[in-house]
């Protein structure tokens, strides 16, 4: 088989121009990079045959080093510019553990000029031939890396953020494919975590939601830095533990809006969670100037919360206090709580700064309840925690249909619905954009939801809306974890990958624990490899054990020239 070809190919109202390196379907061009190009080329020249998958790899990528993940990604590209569906297919079969056999009817036409013309305006719309310009469309690759081989030697796998299984993948009016931009999915259970490095395109994997925070003194200076840990359930009362994350939630989400301070996200500080606080050990590990610890116990409608906070230079309590109230008082507390914390760290705020630390999204402590379940809920990463999460949200709106925050919650449940394949891809991109608009139509000041439109406008082929979008989340909230991922993905998926390190290194500030070499594979996205090298070795300083940094040191070997000491570096990571 070769890919050297000028010959056309038609099959159910698809026309493969060979010469023109184009893919139409009525006459307007369909976005596809390359090597999907060539997939496809393969697969129509051998309809109806059996294609192994070493042979499809050998084919396309012939001597290079490649990943199956490069083949997966490209598989699960073609079914998106085709319409196809993995489980009931039309075009692309999957035969288990071999291969994949194209099964549509294809028509060959032979190649000469006449046989062009019908080309014309083919790229009238917002579609890309076969060509380098192309945009890269995100999409995640598995979980767990694995390493098999082929004729080509050794094929490292890498990892899936979304853990999606083959679904139908949304279509505008004419039935074209969309892309979708993926956000990295949060990883809230405590389990090994995974570096994910994606060569096909995407930097990035992984994943959680992020929020931010402010500064502070030492002797006389602002603390510029701070870890707001789960408070500490004592009353002893399961029903309650709702509230051990949900306060910390809302302190972290307050401190965020305070420019030039880092607040590590929700996401981070959860691993310490039920441990044995060692504030000094914590800053240490999360690279912050300071720590909040905290406790409550409930008595009916009664709360008494203790908060204090600690320098972690030397391990001196900069603030501490005890608060007694009612439940339904909650939202006013957790914003005095954040004031205080503020002033412990003796930040100058402008009146602005101070009145966004304690503003309320809602009056109604019922919703906000309600609210805060729903974040519980949510943090739990499964299919039936986002569903409840999506009934709590949709509680608290009933109590309050002003409730902007509640909305954005919405749209948190719907995009990850999607994004771990448990809801088609359209649904949840419709539903995402509709909870986005009315959450931005109550508050235009909600970053995430600013995030999660940009998301949508890309998945419509909006470029110039989307980046419009992440740049304006990134100017109301620089440090928010998902906004930051989310334009890093974005500007590596359309060709600019150097401008995406910025945002990928403080993404990884915000939220050090999911991914721990998320800076370099952002380099080695950007092919800056030696750079990449240098932080990978950093990984394996601190966890020479982690077969994961191995296997990616030993992909950046490779792309850099160092064959030997990558395959070296790779077997490593799997003896």
């Amino acid at each position: 088989m070769s890919l050297e070809s000028n010959d056309i190919y038609e099959f159910e109202g698809f026309r493969l121009d060979l010469a023109e390196k184009v893919l139409l379907r009525d006459d307007v061009s369909i976005s596809i990079t390359p090597k999907v190009f060539e997939t496809l080329q393969v697969f129509v020249e051998n309809a109806g045959q059996l294609i192994e998958k070493d042979e499809l790899m050998e084919l396309i990528w012939h001597e290079r080093f490649v990943e199956e993940s490069n083949l997966t990604f490209n598989i699960k590209m073609l079914r998106k510019a085709l319409g196809d569906d993995a489980q009931k297919p039309r075009f692309l079969e999957t035969v288990p553990k071999r291969g994949y056999r194209f099964i549509a009817e294809v028509r060959r036409i032979e190649a000469d000029g006449e046989n062009r013309r019908r080309r014309g305006d083919s790229e009238r719309k917002l579609g890309f031939s076969a060509d380098s310009s192309a945009p890269f469309v995100p999409v995640s690759v598995s979980p767990r890396p694995r390493v098999s081989s082929s004729q080509t030697g050794a094929v490292v796998t890498l990892a899936d953020w979304r853990h999606e299984p083959e679904t139908k993948q949304p279509e505008d009016s004419k039935g074209h494919a969309k892309p979708e931009l993926v956000l990295a999915t949060p990883v809230i259970k405590s389990r090994p975590k995974y570096l994910a490095l994606v060569a096909a395109g995407l930097i990035l994997g992984a994943i959680g939601l992020g929020y931010y925070f402010l500064n502070a003194p030492g002797s006389g200076e602002a603390i510029d830095s701070v870890a707001v840990l789960p408070f500490v359930n004592t009353t002893g009362d399961a029903n309650a533990e709702y509230l051990s994350d949900g306060i910390s939630d809302s302190i972290i989400n307050s401190l965020s809006r305070l420019p030039e301070m880092k607040v590590i996200s929700l996401n981070s500080v959860l691993r310490y969670k039920g441990k044995e606080v060692d504030p000094q050990k914590i800053g240490s590990e999360l690279n912050v100037g300071s720590v909040l610890i905290g406790r409550f116990t409930q008595q009916g409608d009664s709360l008494v919360i203790n908060a204090e906070l600690i320098d972690v230079t030397d391990n001196r309590r900069l603030w501490g206090d005890q608060f007694t109230t009612k439940t339904s008082e909650l939202l006013v507390v957790q914003g005095e709580i954040a004031r205080k914390i503020s002033d412990g760290l003796r930040l100058r705020l402008t009146g602005e700064q101070k009145t966004q630390l304690t503003k309320q999204y809602t009056q109604n402590p019922e919703a906000y309840q309600l609210y805060i379940l729903g974040r519980h809920y949510f943090s739990k990463q499964t299919k039936e925690g986002f569903e409840k999460s999506i009934e709590y949200y949709e509680q608290a709106i009933e109590k309050d249909p002003n409730y902007a925050l509640a909305y954005t919650g919405l749209a948190f449940g719907y995009y990850f619905l999607g994004n771990r394949g448990f809801w088609t891809a359209k649904e949840s991109d419709q539903k995402t954009e509709w909870a986005a608009l009315k959450a931005l139509e109550l508050d235009d000041t909600l970053a995430e939801a600013h995030v999660f439109l940009g998301v949508t406008k890309y998945s419509n082929f909006d470029w110039v809306g989307s980046e419009k979008e992440l740049k304006h989340a990134l100017e109301l909230n620089p440090n928010t974890y998902l906004g930051n991922m989310a334009f890093a993905n974005y500007l590596t998926s359309i060709g600019r990958p150097d401008e995406a390190i910025p945002y990928a290194k403080r993404a990884a500030e915000i939220d050090p624990t999911t991914t721990p070499g998320l800076v370099a594979q952002a380099y080695f996205v950007a092919r800056q490899y030696d750079k990449a090298i240098e932080l990978f070795l950093k990984v394996l300083e601190k966890k020479p054990d982690l077969a994961q940094a191995h296997i990616f040191l030993g992909e950046t070997y490779v792309a850099n020239g160092m064959h030997e000491a990558g395959v070296a570096e790779m077997q490593k990571g799997v003896t």
